[in-house]
């Protein structure tokens, strides 16, 4: 049986997005609109880029306005000039020179209407390779539809705590989950695991996408830090419902933006199913 529950996340900025059955209209007050800043750096070559929105009341639908006109560098701890990003299209920032680099704590700085906004995070400094992908044929069950299914191996590092969000992708695309002949969902690609009771050991890692003969699979592993993780884990929670009222993830810009600034590495591996 698989044990790998499937959430469904449909995008950074839908934050207060929760559903159910039935319709229940909420008595929540009007919120001011927030800054919202996305952005991410890895060890894999650039140019890497930032986002720039505002937030929308709870009700209102899913429109986030860009905002342009801002300040945008990316400096790190090892002395490097800073790379100050260009805005290739309204909202949207891009690096001009700035490398990724395992182990280097990198800094963004937004300056926007007279207001800095600052947030760091620092790249795991070891390599953690996605050595292998599996692939075995599951006939139907009461839990499997029949197909191929994939499991993903790589060997932790010991002794540290290490933190992973893994991305699949079939034939170059994101997965497409048949939940019923009416509905159809996409993979967001919020795998997320850690070492806390496998330190140091080969860890496997389950996919539920069921697969056919010819197709190729793509795998990513992300080596987050704790922070990182953290983010990520919160938004799968209040998507999945976990909280008492809608709320927002964790940001490291402080309490008044929302959003993250993370730096992870990133590995890969790939195959196709004969």
């Amino acid at each position: 049986m698989r044990h790998i529950k499937y959430i469904i996340i449909t995008c950074l900025s839908v934050f207060l997005f929760t559903s159910c059955e039935d319709v229940i209209t909420l008595d929540l007050d009007n919120a001011e609109p927030r800054l919202v800043i996305e952005s991410f750096i890895t060890d894999q070559p650039g140019p890497y880029t930032v986002k720039i929105t505002k937030s929308a009341d709870f009700y209102d639908t899913n429109n986030f306005p860009l905002q342009s006109g801002a300040i945008v560098t990316i400096s790190d701890n090892q002395g490097s000039p800073e790379d100050v990003l260009a805005e290739v299209s309204p909202g949207v920032y891009e690096t001009t020179s700035i490398q990724g680099q395992r182990g280097v704590t990198y800094t963004l700085n937004v300056n926007l209407n007279s207001k800095t906004y600052t947030a760091s995070s620092t790249m795991p400094t070891l390599l953690t390779p996605l050595d292998s992908i599996v692939y075995e044929f599951e006939e139907e069950s009461l839990f499997t539809d029949e197909g191929y299914y994939t499991t993903a191996y790589f060997k932790d590092p010991a002794v540290v705590e290490n933190y992973y969000r893994l991305n699949f992708f079939v034939n170059g695309e994101v997965y497409t989950f048949e939940e019923d002949t009416d509905n159809e969902s996409e993979d967001d690609n919020f795998w997320l695991t850690r070492d806390k009771f496998t330190d140091g050991n080969v860890q496997d890692f389950e996919f539920p996408q069921k697969l056919v003969t010819g197709d190729s699979v793509y795998i990513e592993l992300h080596h987050l830090d704790r922070a990182t993780f953290d983010y990520y884990r919160t938004i799968v929670d209040i998507k999945d419902g976990g909280g008492v009222a809608p709320a927002n993830p964790v940001s490291n810009f402080g309490d008044t933006v929302l959003g993250y600034f993370g730096a992870f590495s990133v590995t890969s591996n790939y195959v196709i199913i004969e």
